[in-house]
C-alpha cells in the first residue's frame, strides 16, 4: 500500500483543499499562515474530517498512517502502525486520527480510494491536504463536498516522473 501511494503522489496531477480560493504571494504570507495556524486549523480539521467521512461512504477506501518523527512519543505512533490498514475502524475513531494528524502536524493520513481505479487524499499536519489522480466523478463529488465546507479545490502543478 505505501508503495502504491508514492507512485500516486510521484506520478499524478494533483488538487490540493485549501481555505484561500487563489495562491498568495504576499510578504506576509507565513505571517498570515501562523494566524490561521493558531486561530483556524482546528475548524479546518473539522472540515476536513466531514469531507472524509463522506468520501467514503461513496467510495472503497484503505486507510492509513505513514511515517512518524523520530523523536515522537505520541501514542498514535503505537497504536496505528505505519502502513497497517485502519478503514475498519469506527468513524468516530478515524476521525480523531485525522484531526489529531492535521492539528499536530504529526504524520500524515492516507487514503487510497476505489477498488480498480485508486485515486489518494494525503492529509498532512496543518492545512496540508492533497488529491491524486481523481476521476471526473471524484473531482466533481470533491468539489461539491469541498464548497459545503466553504473551502476550495485547487489544481496543483502536474508531477510526472520521466
Amino acid at each position: 500500500m505505501l508503495k502504491q501511494i508514492d507512485q500516486l503522489q510521484e506520478n499524478h496531477d494533483c488538487y490540493f483543499i485549501d481555505f484561500l480560493p487563489i495562491r498568495m504571494n504576499s510578504a506576509r504570507y507565513f505571517e498570515i499562515e501562523n494566524f490561521f495556524l493558531e486561530s483556524y486549523l482546528k475548524q479546518f480539521a473539522e472540515q476536513i474530517v466531514r469531507i472524509v467521512v463522506k468520501i467514503i461512504g461513496y467510495y472503497p477506501a484503505q486507510i492509513c498512517l505513514t511515517e512518524f518523527p523520530d523523536e515522537t512519543t505520541d501514542k498514535f505512533k503505537y497504536l496505528y502502525p505505519v502502513g497497517e490498514d485502519i478503514r475498519n475502524k469506527p468513524i468516530s475513531e478515524l476521525a480523531s486520527i485525522i484531526a489529531h494528524v492535521i492539528t499536530n502536524d504529526i504524520s500524515s493520513v492516507q487514503i487510497l480510494l476505489g477498488n480498480e481505479h485508486h485515486s489518494l487524499i494525503s492529509i498532512n499536519g496543518g492545512f496540508s491536504v492533497n488529491i491524486y489522480n481523481a476521476t471526473e466523478e471524484q473531482l466533481k463529488l470533491f468539489t461539491v463536498l469541498v464548497e459545503q465546507e466553504n473551502l476550495f479545490l485547487i489544481k496543483g502543478a502536474v508531477k510526472k516522473v520521466p
